[in-house]
């Protein structure tokens, strides 16, 4: 929703473009946490069946869009754009799209040009290589290294991540804010909170954590816009703040659980 109102420019959500930030975090605890499992309990990764699970859940929503603008694009655009328009929707289908947008250096959050009517398939890109990449990883590491030494290979790869991710927002933006391997960070923070960091955290500190997760969030939406360097440093905001609130509503009787658990936040879940 913070993306859909920074799109629409409602005042206030200037920075509503750190709703993807905050999804990569969610969709890193709940792949992660659900790899571990299967790996706990089987000793392996079934990567059909979890790749079959992922393209059951995404395929068929996405190339009916890529199909429908394609076709929309034809009666509204000029013949001039619409070839370009054209590639950019043959690589939203093949999951390319953050990679063709990179290599365009398209600059997402500049929102007084005309975007190409695909460039919101780059999220979904970076969240489908991370699918083809993060299984084997856990998998791999959980035999080499074993599964309770796994953090400190997510850990890696969150500090190697972020900092390509810092060093780049300043050299190459577009290859900072698109790719996976400058985005990966945001999807392994989730992942450490999935493997075990929050039985660290003491019970009594979590309604301070989610308070503290809340407003790191909606400062990121409300005074973020498209003037700071981004991702950079500034996506530790969101991504920190989504940290705290998913180890804050860790605690099922508490406020925080009890009120993302209800009905309205769930509805909107269900529909996004």
């Amino acid at each position: 929703m913070a993306v859909l109102l920074f799109h629409m420019q409602v005042p206030g959500f200037s920075g509503g473009f750190i709703g993807v930030d905050v999804f990569n975090v969610i969709s890193g605890f709940l792949i992660t946490g659900l790899l571990v499992r299967e790996v706990g309990l089987t000793g392996r990764v079934d990567l059909p069946t979890f790749y079959f699970r992922r393209a059951r859940r995404l395929l068929p929503a996405a190339l009916t869009v890529v199909v429908v603008t394609l076709i929309a694009s034809a009666f509204i655009l000029s013949p001039i754009r619409f070839p370009s328009v054209a590639v950019d929707g043959a690589a939203s289908a093949f999951y390319v799209s953050n990679i063709h947008f990179a290599n365009q250096g398209t600059d997402y959050l500049a929102s007084a040009l005309d975007p190409s009517p695909y460039q919101q398939f780059w999220s979904l890109g970076v969240e489908e290589q991370f699918y083809l990449v993060w299984p084997l990883l856990v998998m791999l590491s959980a035999r080499l290294v074993g599964v309770h030494r796994l953090v400190w290979v997510l850990g890696a790869v969150v500090v190697a991540s972020f900092t390509s991710s810092y060093v780049l927002t300043d050299i190459s933006a577009p290859w900072a804010f698109f790719s996976l391997p400058t985005r990966a960070w945001e999807l392994g923070a989730g992942g450490l909170v999935a493997i075990g960091i929050a039985g660290w955290v003491p019970r009594r500190v979590l309604p301070a954590l989610g308070i503290s997760g809340l407003a790191l969030i909606l400062a990121g939406v409300t005074l973020f816009d498209e003037s700071i360097p981004y991702p950079g440093i500034a996506a530790l905001v969101p991504t920190v703040g989504t940290m705290l609130l998913i180890v804050a509503a860790s605690d099922a009787p508490g406020w925080l659980a009890r009120g993302l658990g209800s009905r309205v936040p769930r509805s909107i879940g269900s529909a996004g």
